[in-house]
């Protein structure tokens, strides 16, 4: 009996257990990887250690190694950011994170309401334009083929007549524009708007307002759906650091250092905190 306990102590003395707390222990004399934190807990095991002969062309080249054996890979943060940054969401998704869920349907909606907002403000946009020319009335060769699609038209909603001039050239009308009046203003196109002044141009200013307002709206929409993707992208690095911690505590991995005359082979049990 007591030499069976003498051969089993011989054994263990011989595999080298050893348990380290901490920074790792100097005493294996094995150059660690700087990816494990001096703040971690470290189980280590030496496997083995085989001393190599002087004549060192007969061994085949041993590289020094370290290898994860986690049975399960862990959550890239650079992935789930960038997923996140391309489709918002998608990073949650990536880490099994149903309120990605949550963040794609606001993608989509706000994206939805972007295009409908737009569409909306543009059709305003070519209603007042279309107004401008049903009940504008030139006097002379100008055409709205002349006109500016943009200043000509806004300028038309905001004067009724040629006596508002918005040119510096010499206090004579632009060309282009030549001399017009609203339909309504017939009557007393020749005198100042300040008597009489046209119910048609107020309509025309109402719905390029109106038309402004959804435009504005719309670049609203589009900076919040902006927003969302660096939010989301940020939100799905953080989680994939945290889902890492939670579903990898215990990281093992089997090391190989080697010196000039010895290879030695370790497993690394590290729990993070």
């Amino acid at each position: 009996m007591k030499q069976t306990c003498w051969i089993l102590l011989a054994t263990l003395v011989s595999i080298g257990i050893s348990v380290q707390m901490g920074v790792a222990s100097n005493e294996l004399g094995v150059e660690h990887s700087p990816e494990i934190s001096p703040t971690n807990f470290r189980l280590i095991s030496a496997l083995g250690t085989q001393t190599l002969p002087p004549d060192q062309s007969e061994v085949p080249t041993i590289e020094g190694h370290q290898e994860p054996l986690n049975p399960e890979p862990a959550k890239s943060p650079t992935k789930a950011f960038l997923y996140s940054a391309l489709v918002p969401g998608a990073g949650q998704l990536y880490i099994g994170a149903k309120r990605g869920y949550l963040q794609l349907a606001a993608e989509m909606g706000l994206l939805a309401a972007y295009f409908i907002t737009r569409n909306d403000a543009q059709g305003i946009r070519e209603g007042y334009r279309a107004h401008v020319r049903d009940h504008v009335i030139f006097e002379g060769p100008t055409k709205f083929d002349d006109w500016d699609p943009i200043e000509d038209f806004e300028h038309a909603t905001l004067f009724d007549n040629w006596h508002n001039v918005y040119t510096d050239n010499n206090g004579e009308p632009l060309e282009r524009v030549g001399k017009w009046y609203w339909e309504d203003r017939r009557a007393f196109k020749d005198e100042e708007r300040k008597r009489h002044d046209s119910p048609l141009r107020k309509v025309a200013l109402d719905m390029r307002l109106e038309a402004n307002d959804k435009f504005q709206l719309a670049k609203t929409f589009l900076g919040i759906a902006i927003l969302n993707h660096v939010v989301s992208a940020v939100d799905a690095r953080i989680a994939a650091k945290s889902y890492n911690k939670k579903h990898r505590p215990f990281e093992l991995q089997l090391q190989t250092s080697v010196s000039p005359h010895t290879v030695e082979s370790q497993l690394v049990l590290q729990k993070r905190f």
